[in-house]
């Protein structure tokens, strides 16, 4: 029976007081350990290992919830950045809006102060929103980072830096100068797992399906896909696993693959809670569309994907004449 790799992650943010009222993140340190454990205690029971992407200054304020979720078979390697909230707001971008230059040095200081807090280096990245340039993949394999989960396939969020039509759905190695692409690095992307069988469209904070006769770029309106993360309004989790599923097969993803994310700034140890309802039917849904598919769920970390990929031969497309 052919595995399928469930891989839940966190992005870990620092507390909103410290960045802005608006953005992802607990309103306390108190509350981002409550959810943090939540989260990991609610996945155990499907048998699922939590992969975090941490933010530096939570590294340091709670490094040893860290290493406690470590000890349970969690991934705690990851780092996460939104190079505004670092700093006290010295880059004024998202990742992707850095230079290559401001890049390289927001990122070093990432990881410095990062290293403080967990006392080794982080080995695996996530960008805030998955803002992202044509330098990132490069300069995190110079600064040593193995992999990551860097990608939202399909998002077009330009405001953000945040644009990845045709990118590459299932992991793979990535390409030094042009972010889409399958390339030769030693860099392996996990890339988050949507459902492309629809388009959403947003120019506020609701999500709604794309009118097929409107302008998707109208009103600087914000575009992607159905994917597993629990806080959605409202979300048919059935339909998008077994879609998801479908379309990794027929891709014939040499490591098939859900990656779901979310924040730690819902509670999930409250059963009553929206989000906590979600992210167990979300689990459930992928669970049994990879039975139904008969396919094994197997609950897996971004350093178990990150292996298998660096394991495979090189992928890359060879040029062509045209």
């Amino acid at each position: 029976m052919d595995k399928l790799h469930v891989v839940i992650t966190m992005d870990v943010e620092p507390p909103t007081p410290g960045t802005h009222p608006t953005a992802t993140g607990p309103e306390s340190w108190a509350d981002s350990e409550t959810f943090i454990r939540g989260y990991a205690e609610r996945a155990r029971e499907f048998g699922f290992p939590v992969s975090f992407f941490i933010h530096p200054e939570v590294a340091v304020e709670q490094a040893g919830l860290f290493e406690e979720l470590k000890g349970r078979g969690c991934c705690v390697e990851g780092l996460h950045l939104h190079p505004w909230k670092f700093r006290d707001g010295r880059y004024k971008a998202h990742f992707g809006g850095l230079s290559e230059p401001d890049m390289r040095a927001a990122l070093s200081e990432a990881v410095s102060l990062w290293q403080s807090g967990m006392g080794r280096r982080p080995l695996y990245f996530r960008p805030g929103t998955f803002s992202a340039n044509d330098s990132m993949y490069r300069v995190l394999a110079d600064l040593g980072f193995r992999g990551g989960s860097c990608s939202m396939p399909g998002r077009i969020w330009p405001r953000m830096n945040a644009i990845w039509t045709g990118a590459a759905p299932d992991p793979h190695r990535a390409h030094p100068v042009f972010r889409q692409l399958v390339g030769d690095l030693p860099f392996a992307n996990m890339p988050v797992s949507v459902d492309f069988s629809g388009t959403l469209v947003t120019a506020g904070t609701r999500w709604q399906a794309v009118d097929p006769d409107a302008d998707p770029l109208e009103a600087n309106t914000l575009t992607g896909h159905w994917d597993m993360r629990p806080d959605w309004p409202e979300a048919d989790y059935e339909r998008i696993a077994a879609n998801i599923v479908s379309q990794v097969r027929r891709r014939g993803a040499t490591i098939p693959i859900i990656n779901a994310i979310t924040h730690n700034d819902n509670d999930y140890t409250d059963p009553d809670d929206r989000v906590c309802r979600n992210f167990l039917r979300a689990m459930q849904a992928m669970t049994d569309a990879a039975k139904a598919a008969g396919m094994e769920p197997v609950g897996s970390t971004v350093e178990t994907i990150v292996d298998l990929v660096l394991a495979e031969p090189d992928r890359s497309l060879a040029f062509v004449y045209t």
